[in-house]
């Protein structure tokens, strides 16, 4: 506590709104955006790892928070500079989550140098606000720092072993994994994060099997994309809440059953419907320049 309270007392309304802004690079909807810019844009196969692997360490840490049950420091007399957040303060979910997102792009695109001059400044500055904001003690955040390496590497080491094309077949491997572990320990973290998977790696699977579609397009084509796809993912995280909320009394379920469907459309039915609305005058495009080539 004497830490939080040395930081908190540089405390200043600009400095308040700054970390505010820079913890929000470790909320899933910063992880979500990435993730669907570079899954429907840039780089299917990476984007499936990093989502995959992200996943896989957050179920991880909602394990290890559901055993702790630690107090976080506004709990206990710190200031609660940001909106109060709920869950044990063990592990600091932001600061694991965001050093294993920096080390899978860290490793996948190593040879891009002005990288490591983005992810440093994050890995250092996304701790730390969780700190200064009152949500985690330093322990908390220098465990969560280093679960996010363990199971950053054990995730892609998993994903990549053996044949290096068969990551959607070895995805499904953690499934039965996690059908035991939701009910067993019942926390809502893990429901969300296992729904998110299950809709993921299913999808995935089945997109790479039956569709196989071809994420490259013109600038306008990749920009109505990620409108169409975005758009559709929020209006389904929000309204199957209301919609099942009559259906499904279970809190955690709910929300398992949400993510689920918002990565199942993720990684498959915008896959499909981005395949049915944009290749066809793509390939008309491609034939008219052919044409006055010749």
């Amino acid at each position: 506590m004497e830490i939080i309270n040395f930081i908190q007392q540089f405390s200043h309304p600009i400095l308040d709104l700054i970390m505010r802004i820079i913890t929000e690079f470790g909320d899933v909807y910063f992880y979500l955006g990435v993730g669907l810019l570079f899954y429907w844009v840039i780089d299917k196969k990476f984007a499936f790892k990093l989502m995959t692997v992200f996943l896989f360490s957050m179920t991880i840490n909602g394990i290890i928070k559901s055993q702790t049950n630690k107090k976080r420091p506004y709990q206990e007399g710190a200031k609660a500079i940001l909106q109060e957040t709920d869950g044990s303060s063990m592990p600091s979910g932001h600061s694991q989550g965001i050093v294993t997102f920096s080390l899978i792009f860290e490793k996948e695109y190593k040879e891009y140098r002005w990288l490591k001059y983005l992810l440093i400044p994050l890995v250092i500055l996304v701790p730390f606000s969780r700190l200064y904001l009152g949500q985690h003690y330093l322990d908390d955040v220098l465990v969560g720092i280093v679960l996010g390496v363990l199971f950053g590497y054990l995730g892609f080491f998993l994903l990549e072993l053996g044949d290096s094309d068969k990551e959607h077949i070895r995805a499904l491997y953690f499934i039965p994994v996690l059908l035991i572990l939701i009910p067993l320990i019942n926390d809502n973290q893990i429901y969300l994060a296992g729904g998110a998977y299950f809709g993921l790696s299913i999808g995935y699977f089945l997109e790479k099997k039956y569709i196989n579609y071809d994420i490259k397009d013109t600038l306008l084509v990749n920009v109505l994309k990620l409108i169409i796809g975005g758009v559709v993912a929020f209006l389904l995280k929000d309204g199957l809440e209301k919609l099942l909320k009559p259906f499904i009394k279970n809190v955690n379920i709910l929300d398992a059953v949400r993510y689920m469907f918002v990565t199942l459309w993720a990684s498959f039915g915008a896959m499909a419907l981005f395949k049915v609305l944009f290749k066809k005058k793509i390939k008309s495009e491609e034939i008219v320049l052919k044409e006055e080539k010749i």
